[in-house]
């Protein structure tokens, strides 16, 4: 475990805000244009990106090693959540939904788990299967493709996801799944740009700053620019979805320098912060916890204004920052003594 000295500031300090802007993605009132063109924006490119800056490849003897230790990151947690929650949706979830859940079948769940989409139980993990997948092919387009063809073949990938035909659906449990959503194969192909954005210009991430006046405005504008973009394609009709997840991938790639630097400056004048740290290697922890504390959060407030939370825009960032606050003492609780819970050997705060 690499100590306080070791760890590079900014990256806790990017992550930590990419954790805080996907539970204020989720938190309502929904603010269609502010979550689909800037948080959205923000936050999902800016996490493969420090992921694909992570990745070393030079650390694994081969590919047995490197699925086997992906898999004990990514894979354990993905399953121990989902056995936690699935047997709580199954005990009280149905009971206090309405009735377009409770007639949802029993095995709905565990279909969308081995598919890699648990959107019932476990929404947001979508995340962890769609990384899982994206490295894995990842691996075999760095070891098969010279290192400076790595970014034009997966930006390659990217828009043949949504203009070649692979169209093919299954049905199960009364659902039907488009193939290209198997362990989030679509996503991960699309999102993979971001991935080799990260692992392939690690020098110039690390150099950039804002150093001039203008570098700062240059690229303080590109970020402007792209969540103009993003406001522009943001589809109205279905067809125009296609569209719009092809501009997120160059809004994408025109926010994340600035946003780099902002993290740089932020990290530059308070240093390293053991809640920020913490808070970073808890992120799975955060990503499972977070639509259920929200939910909480909404219910108490319903129950004690009898008012509907989409009326206070304000309340968005606020319960977004109590979540935050409310999940710290679980994830400590789970690193502390159930480390295994999340496919650690050790915890975290013990290895300081």
């Amino acid at each position: 475990m690499k100590t306080g000295a070791e760890r590079k500031a900014w990256l806790d300090y990017v992550r930590f805000f990419s954790i805080f802007l996907v539970i204020v993605f989720h938190t309502p009132p929904r603010l269609a244009l502010f979550d689909d063109a800037v948080i959205l924006n923000l936050r999902v490119p800016v996490f493969f990106c420090i992921s694909g800056f992570l990745y070393n490849i030079n650390k694994y003897s081969g590919f047995k090693h490197y699925v086997l230790h992906r898999g004990r990151q990514i894979l354990v947690p993905y399953t121990t959540f989902f056995i936690v929650f699935y047997a709580l949706w199954l005990v009280v979830g149905r009971k206090m939904v309405g009735p377009e859940e409770q007639s949802i079948d029993a095995c709905r769940p565990l279909f969308e788990f081995f598919f890699g989409d648990p959107r019932i139980v476990l929404a947001p993990f979508w995340y962890i299967a769609c990384l899982f997948t994206m490295q894995m092919i990842y691996y075999w387009i760095e070891r098969l493709v010279p290192r400076k063809w790595v970014m034009p073949v997966c930006l390659l990938l990217a828009c043949l996801v949504y203009f070649a035909p692979w169209q093919w659906q299954v049905n199960a449990c009364g659902h039907t799944y488009r193939v290209m959503r198997f362990w989030n194969l679509g996503n991960a192909l699309l999102f993979m740009p971001f991935y080799a954005l990260g692992n392939n210009c690690k020098e110039w991430l690390e150099r950039l700053e804002f150093k001039t006046p203008s570098r700062t405005v240059l690229l303080l504008l590109m970020a402007a620019a792209s969540m103009l973009l993003m406001v522009w394609a943001a589809p109205v009709e279905q067809w125009e979805a296609t569209i719009y997840r092809l501009i997120r991938i160059v809004a994408g790639m025109m926010v994340i320098p600035a946003y780099m630097c902002v993290a740089k400056c932020v990290a530059n004048r308070y240093g390293h912060r053991r809640v920020i740290e913490f808070v970073v290697v808890s992120g799975t922890v955060y990503l499972g916890l977070q639509n259920y504390f929200i939910e909480m959060f909404r219910m108490l407030f319903v129950h004690f204004t009898h008012e509907s939370m989409d009326e206070h825009i304000w309340l968005k960032f606020v319960v977004a920052v109590l979540v935050m606050i409310a999940i710290y003492p679980f994830a400590w609780l789970i690193d502390r003594y159930i480390p295994w819970f999340l496919g650690k050997r050790h915890s975290h705060l013990s290895s300081k």
